[in-house]
């Protein structure tokens, strides 16, 4: 009689995974097809002579609109990825010579139609010559124009770690109902700390169901008289690549807003992809010059295997899980430049913040054995092309998530944020 009691409670609590697990994709599936519906990309190089230009490229629904879709901001003439709503008709790019996020008349600036099929990428020619630019615009802070299907992305808003956006809730919302969680205004680059301009801040971004309050222990170790605490929150079901591009557009901002010369990123496990992949953009833009270190911790460099499983098996597709594959492009494509060379260490390659990789090794639970942190495999997270880019390399005895409580974590960053420091200063 007990055993078919300890039957029928394991049967029932399968049932119950199975249910919760089938509307959990539910919801995924509607939420991708709303993404595929409303977001698409488009490959843009702007034709310029001067290779450290700033250019804001924002997108209308007409040419007397006085609202916008959406603006990214860019740092150079190199290939740029735009993410747009599909209800957008025009792209209108400007010189922001002043860098005040804001059209002047005699800036320099073009306007192109929008296409149809992205496949081809968009050649743009600014001149400042012509007089049909969008007069609503003229002189308009952009931030306040910006009328979107979702909640923008909250851009140096006060938090705190209690805030509900930083709820366990919120964080498996991101994942299955991305869009939703973006309606809800949960995303973006949220201050901690009331901005001081003497202060240091130092951004943490979370990785996959994973929230800024996970880096708590960590955070009440800073020291807050340098430092001040930024955190990202986003929906970790996204596709990475669309996350490395919305995380290279709030950073410019940012730095247009606040004039920030010196900061340091710190992202744990898939916060770390996010991070390499925004690295590469900002790079390629040549907008890299005001971070002065990055220091990923057990982040899964060569992909994820059960992301692939994910991939082959599930009845509906988690974006995120496309990037985390193992042979997915994204990963191959991970330590390439533009130029398709490795990256790898070179202390004359300023354009690079050092790369602090930090690992963990101790196997937890019954099952996995392999050598892992419990959730990430050694391999995936010492991958020899990470390793090969790093600046130094640091492990810990903790499994995947007591790694940001170790004591010995803050000391460890912040012996590397001295000496980054004075490289940056030196630059």
């Amino acid at each position: 009689m007990q055993k078919l009691k300890i039957i029928f409670m394991v049967t029932l609590m399968l049932l119950m995974m199975l249910v919760t697990g089938c509307a959990n994709f539910r919801h995924l599936a509607k939420e991708v097809d709303m993404l595929n519906r409303v977001y698409v990309e488009y490959q843009v190089t702007i034709e310029s002579q001067h290779e450290t230009e700033s250019f804001v490229l924002v997108q209308l629904q007409s040419l007397d609109a006085d609202t916008i879709d959406g603006y990214e901001v860019v740092i150079g003439n190199q290939h740029i990825t735009v993410t747009g709503d599909t209800k957008s008709q025009y792209l209108f790019t400007f010189n922001d010579t002043n860098n005040d996020l804001r059209f002047q008349v005699g800036e320099a600036f073009s306007i192109n139609l929008l296409p149809e099929d992205t496949s081809n990428p968009l050649l743009l020619y600014l001149s400042n010559s012509q007089d049909n630019y969008p007069q609503a615009l003229v002189d308009k802070p952009l931030n306040n124009l910006v009328n979107v299907n979702f909640s923008p992305a909250k851009i140096g808003e006060p938090a705190d770690l209690d805030f509900p956006q930083f709820d366990r809730e919120i964080a498996e919302l991101g994942m299955w109902k991305p869009i939703t969680h973006l309606k809800q205004g949960n995303s973006g680059i949220f201050f901690i700390d009331d901005f001081d301009p003497n202060k240091i801040p130092v951004l943490f971004i979370h990785g996959m169901n994973g929230t800024a309050r996970d880096f708590a222990p960590l955070i009440a170790k800073l020291d807050r008289q340098k430092y001040q605490v930024w955190v990202m929150n986003y929906p970790s079901g996204l596709s990475i690549e669309l996350l490395a591009n919305g995380l290279n557009s709030l950073i410019k901002i940012i730095d247009y807003r606040y004039d920030v010369k010196t900061f340091h990123i710190v992202a744990h496990s898939m916060g770390g992809l996010v991070t390499q992949a925004y690295l590469n953009l900002c790079r390629n833009q040549l907008g890299c010059d005001d971070i002065a270190s990055f220091s990923s911790i057990s982040t899964p460099f060569a992909g994820v295997d059960s992301a692939q499983s994910g991939v082959d098996y599930a009845p509906v597709v988690m974006p995120a899980w496309r990037n985390l594959a193992p042979n997915s492009d994204f990963i191959n494509t991970l330590f390439i430049d533009s130029s398709s060379e490795p990256l790898a260490k070179n202390r004359d390659d300023l354009t690079r913040p050092p790369h602090q990789l930090i690992f963990g090794y101790k196997v937890s639970g019954i099952i996995n054995k392999k050598s892992s942190d419990g959730v990430i495999s050694l391999d995936s997270q010492l991958r020899d092309t990470a390793q090969q880019q790093a600046e130094r390399i640091y492990g810990f005895n903790e499994d995947h998530v007591s790694i940001l409580s170790n004591d010995n974590l803050a000391k460890v960053l912040h012996q590397f944020w001295l000496t980054a420091e004075k490289q940056h200063a030196a630059r």
